[in-house]
């Protein structure tokens, strides 16, 4: 079966009355992710019930090089997550030990351990040698205990969650989320801890499963997912080559399986599935969307997407240079992860910052 591309020639149509005829001009947008979607095709689906998964693959690739996964970094020992000497419920530094490699975190990667488990916030690209304070969100509501380190290994969040948190929802509602997630996990504990339930045998040994069925089909050189429930898209994962995907997969389809558990279970009717040019269309709503600078810490740059699409770039941009031999270097820039996710508002946040204390019962 053939593969659709995502790339066309997107163009505003400006019209302007003169003598009775029409001026039509065409404008061309471009930015990091639309240059990335230039080069990339989508496969035909894999199917799990009624949960539609499409491997993007690129036709050429813009590989940025040494940049190893949050999972990578902290099994060499490379990356150590701290509480800040001045312990906040939303800040941790994250340091790279590495001389010459960066590090990617992903939104939504869980680190458990310190004094409650938290999750990233937004992604973020860690240059070498480097100690950089990035915010998270609490996802173990009732513990505030224990030492500043962190384990080394890391989860991820169910979708719904990472949808709030990169919208920069309050604390609050990611509480209400994670609340949710555990209950439909089957675990629930009295910390509300969902690295608990993520982790939790019966459901590690599902998301397996499901993963098993997912990778025999994906195409050997997959660099993301659009991913759709019961005929409806509901987010995309692209990554900056076929490598990063591969070291960070596990993890991706966990956060939608977490999610979606339910519905990959279910018989889906043909009617149900999206077909290829739907997951094409939607990818081609990025070059309609705003494309914004974001706050960015450590070496990358953050982009919101907002109108026509909703999500975050997260870029790696060099300036120009020399190389080596002397011969004049051109400035490059890669896209390294973009998260598409549906539409989220956030409610005003209220007591965001403050750790929630126990309430004194009536009558004492």
């Amino acid at each position: 079966m053939r593969k659709a591309m995502v790339a066309v020639l997107f163009a505003c149509v400006l019209v302007v009355a003169a003598s009775g005829q029409k001026a039509v001009k065409l404008v061309r947008t471009s930015n990091v992710l639309t240059d990335y979607l230039d080069r990339a095709g989508v496969h035909p689906p894999v199917q799990l019930g009624e949960l539609t998964i499409f491997p993007i693959v690129l036709e050429r690739t813009n590989r940025l090089k040494g940049v190893l996964t949050m999972d990578q970094a902290l099994k060499r020992g490379l990356l150590v997550v701290e509480e800040l000497k001045s312990s906040q419920v939303r800040r941790l530094r994250f340091v790279n030990k590495s001389g010459k490699e960066k590090i990617f975190l992903m939104a939504g990667e869980v680190v458990t351990g310190g004094k409650q488990n938290r999750t990233l916030a937004t992604d973020a690209l860690l240059g070498p040698d480097s100690a950089t304070v990035l915010p998270v969100y609490c996802v173990q509501r009732g513990r505030w205990s224990g030492g500043a380190k962190f384990n080394k290994y890391s989860l991820v969040v169910p979708q719904a969650v990472r949808e709030r948190a990169l919208a920069k929802a309050g604390q609050g509602e990611i509480w209400q989320e994670v609340g949710r997630s555990n209950i439909r996990l089957g675990v629930v504990d009295a910390t509300g801890d969902l690295a608990k339930a993520m982790g939790a045998p019966a459901n590690r040994e599902k998301f397996a499963k499901l993963r098993r069925r997912v990778d025999s089909k994906l195409p050997e050189n997959c660099a993301g997912v659009v991913v759709a429930v019961a005929g409806r898209i509901v987010g995309a994962d692209l990554f900056n080559s076929a490598e990063l995907f591969a070291a960070i997969k596990a993890k991706v389809l966990d956060s939608y399986f977490s999610q979606y558990t339910r519905a990959a279970s279910k018989q889906a009717p043909a009617a149900a599935r999206p077909s290829q040019q739907d997951a094409r269309r939607y990818l081609q709503g990025c070059y309609r969307a705003r494309f914004s600078p974001a706050d960015s810490p450590g070496v990358g740059r953050l982009y919101d997407i907002r109108g026509a699409r909703h999500g975050q770039t997260l870029a790696y941009l060099t300036g120009p240079g020399v190389s080596k031999t002397d011969t004049p270097r051109p400035a490059r820039r890669y896209m390294v992860h973009t998260a598409l996710t549906q539409r989220v508002v956030p409610v005003k946040p209220g007591l965001d910052g403050a750790f929630p204390r126990p309430l004194r019962q009536r009558g004492r």
